[in-house]
């Protein structure tokens, strides 16, 4: 790995652990791990074979918190696959990481962004309006390792060299 990418790495993990400890001194949550919301858009596709798929593959979706081990996100139907890559940042710092789908609940996303589990115990219409909730899929998950891209790599083997 290049100095670069071990920096980019470092960066990412400060990040992550960061918001992990802030997390922790706020935190009335009594799960072993820590969250963090992380309300951002990121980009995900489905991982079909080893490493990164092309960047073709890759759609936005709606980051809701992170953790040291995974994070979630939402999406507008249940997730019908188990495993995805998590692109990361923007190019040319765009970290890739594995990911295993752990779980996927139903909740109804209003407005502003907030939601609610369990909607069918909500008594509310959805009638179709931009502006009304929106039945989503929170769907979270593990991380399984880096991936790097095989330019990357090639790049990497040639930075110490000469």
């Amino acid at each position: 790995m290049g100095l670069l990418d071990a920096e980019i790495d470092a960066n990412f993990y400060t990040l992550v652990h960061q918001l992990a400890d802030d997390q922790r001194k706020k935190s009335q949550d009594r799960r072993g791990v820590e969250r963090q919301q992380f309300v951002c858009t990121q980009r995900i596709a489905l991982r079909r074979d080893a490493g990164v798929p092309d960047e073709s593959e890759f759609f936005e979706v709606r980051c809701h918190d992170l953790t040291r081990q995974g994070f979630s996100f939402l999406l507008p139907r249940a997730p019908t696959f188990h495993f995805l890559v998590a692109a990361f940042g923007a190019p040319p710092d765009t970290i890739y990481i594995s990911a295993r789908v752990a779980r996927s609940q139903e909740v109804l996303v209003d407005s502003s962004g907030n939601f609610q589990a369990n909607p069918d115990e909500m008594a509310v219409i959805n009638d179709g309006s931009p502006d009304g909730p929106q039945r989503m899929y929170l769907v979270g998950c593990s991380f399984l390792e880096r991936l790097e891209r095989p330019a990357e790599a090639a790049q990497m083997v040639g930075v110490g060299e000469g």
